[in-house]
């Protein structure tokens, strides 16, 4: 069985439940990558991306600008506009990035002056770039220039606004980081959520596989050992390679050879073959799958001698 899904963190799953329940690997979005290691034990243990809620609550964010009384505004002004924005300001790069590397600190979005001593605005997003390539980062600068907007999209800043007078400025820069800070958080919920999934079926015991223009593209560690073939042998190979016997197996090679956007779901049985030779009594389902933006196959497969 599984146990409750906690908000984040782990949840300890049967081996048992991976093998009989064939729907629990077959309705979740796969990612290319390296198999995870294999668990002697009765259970594993599977990271689960922490719940996705609609509303953001608290936006945590860093600002930067060398004027303290600016600093200071801008803090509070944003944090006045929205009573969910929470502001920490800094007047220098060092004590900034200081924060942005915290253990404990984790900011939605970076609010940053350009005109700055030691290190300018797009220094600090240059900087910033290198360690968190998808944290929104604001250039808000009195020093605007075609110049400087023109280097700012070079490094990725999320948005660029020009410092004004009048207090409506803060209401725009105020809506301008929720929207990133929006953004910011769904990326991170979905490639949780991919992440997430992929180990989920990397440690199924059930052999999972994508086939594309009548080639595997994509196989999961419990499939290579099914068959006694690496990972790397077994992509961009025929899926015939597997089979024994080819009588009982043909309607699955015109499924897995025809068009995949007008077929639906398959089953079927039939004698596969392993590496050395022994003929191997498989059961798969499957169905169709859009997968790196093109269609094919997914199937699940098991060895019905286990």
């Amino acid at each position: 069985m599984v146990s409750d899904l906690p908000d984040g963190g782990t949840i300890r799953v049967s081996r048992a439940f991976l093998r009989d329940n064939r729907r629990a690997t077959r309705e979740g979005p796969l990612l290319r990558g390296q198999p995870t290691e294999a668990v002697e034990s009765d259970h594993v243990e599977i990271p689960v991306p922490a719940a996705a809620t609609d509303d953001l609550t608290e936006v945590r964010v860093l600002h930067v600008d060398d004027d303290p009384e600016i600093n200071e505004l801008t803090k509070t002004f944003l944090e006045r506009v929205d009573d969910d924005i929470s502001v920490v300001a800094e007047t220098s790069v060092v004590t900034a990035l200081e924060h942005l590397r915290a253990d404990n600190l984790e900011f939605d979005c970076i609010v940053s002056d350009y005109d700055m001593p030691n290190t300018n605005g797009l220094e600090f997003l240059e900087i910033v770039r290198e360690e968190h390539p998808d944290l929104p980062f604001i250039l808000f600068t009195g020093k605007g220039s075609e110049e400087i907007a023109s280097g700012a999209i070079s490094a990725g800043v999320t948005d660029y606004m020009q410092k004004g007078s009048g207090t409506e400025q803060y209401e725009m820069l105020a809506n301008r980081v929720r929207n990133a800070a929006e953004r910011y958080r769904t990326q991170r919920r979905f490639w949780d959520a991919l992440s997430w999934y992929r180990r989920l079926v990397e440690q199924s015991l059930a052999g999972v596989f994508i086939v594309q223009d009548t080639e595997l593209v994509y196989v999961n560690e419990h499939f290579t050992e099914i068959f006694g073939y690496s990972r790397r042998e077994l992509v961009g190979s025929s899926p015939g390679v597997l089979i024994g016997d080819f009588g009982d197996a043909a309607a699955l090679l015109d499924h897995l050879t025809g068009d995949p956007r007008v077929t639906d779901t398959f089953q079927y049985e039939f004698t596969g073959e392993h590496r050395d030779g022994t003929e191997i009594p498989v059961e798969v389902h499957g169905g169709t799958i859009t997968y790196d933006g093109d269609p094919g196959y997914i199937g699940i497969l098991w060895d019905r001698s286990e």
